[in-house]
């Protein structure tokens, strides 16, 4: 084959350990009418991703598995049927990698001009380490909690990447906010806006009146601890899980109290749901702040993917293709 038609690109071909990560190279993706080809310049690590390449989460793949589900590149190419894009431009995308969708930790990607958006004005590497728990934030505020502005929301797990942006988004929608964190958090989750409160046992007695809605980040905090916590007609969402995987609580109080639970991961989002979630970003992006970002080369793909499981490792990890 000829060379110019191959590309780097980090992919696995069976589920597993991060060792199933192989770089080495593969065709540059054709693309067909509604695609367009896209130079990556950088692709995210995601928990998410770890989780796809385990076997973890369960979704259709390729044969050669392209590792990656967020990146932004420059277009190099575009389908006859694309109207929005074209050579030059700057894009993003958060939603490849997974669905049977081939992965973006490689030189080229081609991706359905549906699942892009263009860049805002500023860093790039800024927004891509924003788009995850971005996008995650802006779809549970603005589409899955039905709370009015003044009304409270407790984050727990306040200080972690996918917290500090749920607070953004839910004060920026007019709400009242606490977040469970470490005091040494505090002065930045002030900042942000929120009220902390130390998330050691006993942070419920710092609660002053039932909350609204809760947002559980973490994992780590008793069903029935939380319902005790939630308003009448409040609603709870989890996005984590402990290591036990059962809970129990308290059936009756629950339906009397006309309280909700839902379970919620970004990947199982529809198209239509992500869209509206990233055009909300989009449209807030000068008002966000992004966590910080450690770049990473394409040859440390394997090493990015124990990292990111790594609950020491704080930075938004990003691997470098151009």
């Amino acid at each position: 084959m000829n060379p110019q038609t191959l590309m780097s690109a980090a992919y696995f071909t069976h589920t597993g350990g991060p060792e199933k990560i192989q770089i080495g190279s593969l065709p540059i993706p054709a693309i067909g009418p509604t695609d367009v080809r896209v130079a990556i310049h950088e692709a995210a690590v995601d928990r998410v991703d770890a989780y796809v390449r385990s076997g973890a989460f369960q979704t259709p793949l390729q044969t050669q598995q392209v590792i990656g589900r967020d990146a932004w590149g420059i277009v190099q190419a575009v389908g006859p049927a694309v109207r929005q894009f074209q050579p030059g431009d700057r894009v993003w995308t958060n939603s490849m990698g997974y669905g049977g969708r081939q992965g973006i930790t490689a030189q080229f990607a081609a991706i359905p001009e549906a699942r892009l958006l263009p860049l805002p004005a500023g860093d790039p590497s800024d927004w891509l380490a924003l788009v995850h728990p971005g996008a995650t934030a802006a779809l549970i505020v603005t589409q899955l909690l039905t709370l009015t502005p003044g009304q409270t929301l407790l984050v727990e797990g306040g200080a972690g990447h996918v917290g500090r942006m749920l607070i953004q988004c839910a004060k920026l929608c007019g709400l009242r906010v606490i977040a469970t964190a470490n005091p040494r958090d505090f002065p930045a989750l002030q900042a942000l806006g929120a009220t902390p409160i130390d998330y050691a046992a006993g942070w419920e007695k710092q609660l002053t009146q039932p909350v609204d809605a809760i947002i559980d980040t973490s994992g780590r905090v008793p069903l029935q601890l939380n319902l005790d916590q939630l308003a009448v007609g409040g609603q709870i969402i989890l996005i984590a899980a402990a290591a036990n995987p059962t809970a129990t609580f308290n059936l009756p109080q629950f339906y009397m109290n006309d309280q909700r639970l839902q379970g919620f991961v970004i990947s199982r989002a529809s198209l239509t749901a992500l869209t509206q979630a990233n055009r909300w970003l989009l449209a807030h992006a000068s008002q966000l702040t992004g966590p910080d970002y450690q770049r990473l080369p394409l040859s440390k793909a394997a090493t990015a993917h124990q990292m990111v499981m790594d609950p020491q490792v704080k930075q938004r990890l990003l691997i470098a293709l151009a």
